[in-house]
């Protein structure tokens, strides 16, 4: 959830990450396919769009959290032995099945989904009942309400156009529009 937040990661794109795609000491995720349901069945292959490939900078404490989750990855998988999938360093991927398959597509919203109820039912404050892929609308959200450019933020979702971003989040350019107006308004 950690990455789907701060990368703006689409649920795809989060499944189909292989260590070999994590640069701890750039501190870089590379972003170049993703998984979907076809036939019934999991199928990776490239992202969305030529522009859906991209390199995306990730904070300290996410590679903090990563290299933690890979010490407690390495001694899980030797503690179930022969029962590992078997795959070179190059196409292990990070969110994996029991058995060091790749996870289900399905898995992170149904846990996602799971943690969210959770928690509603023991906080007298929810959280807004969102699917997955809001947490990548609330990283696009955030960093416009931060004052990130729109073509920065356009390059970490991985759209094609600025045009694109700017369509789906123009509430938040709205209430930006809103503050320039009120800025020169004090300004002058």
């Amino acid at each position: 959830f950690q990455l789907c937040i701060f990368c703006g990661l689409r649920r795809g794109e989060t499944v189909a990450l292989l260590w070999s795609d994590v640069n701890m000491s750039d501190k870089t995720v590379s972003v170049t396919k993703s998984t979907a349901i076809v036939a019934g069945k999991p199928l990776t292959k490239a992202p969305k769009n030529k522009t859906s490939e991209r390199v995306i900078s990730i904070p300290d404490h996410i590679i903090k959290l990563l290299k933690r989750y890979r010490l407690e990855y390495n001694t899980y998988r030797l503690s179930i032995g022969s029962q590992w999938m078997e795959r070179s360093d190059k196409e292990e991927y990070i969110f994996i099945q029991w058995n060091g398959a790749q996870m289900y597509p399905s898995t992170p919203y149904n846990v996602f989904k799971d943690v969210l109820h959770r928690y509603n039912h023991t906080h007298s404050e929810p959280l807004p009942d969102i699917p997955l892929h809001g947490l990548r609308h609330t990283s696009a959200t955030l960093l416009i309400s931060q004052n990130v450019d729109v073509r920065t933020v356009s390059n970490r979702l991985g759209h094609a156009q600025t045009s694109t971003t700017m369509n789906i989040y123009s509430h938040s350019l709205q209430s930006k529009d809103e503050s320039a107006a009120g800025a020169l308004e004090d300004l002058l």
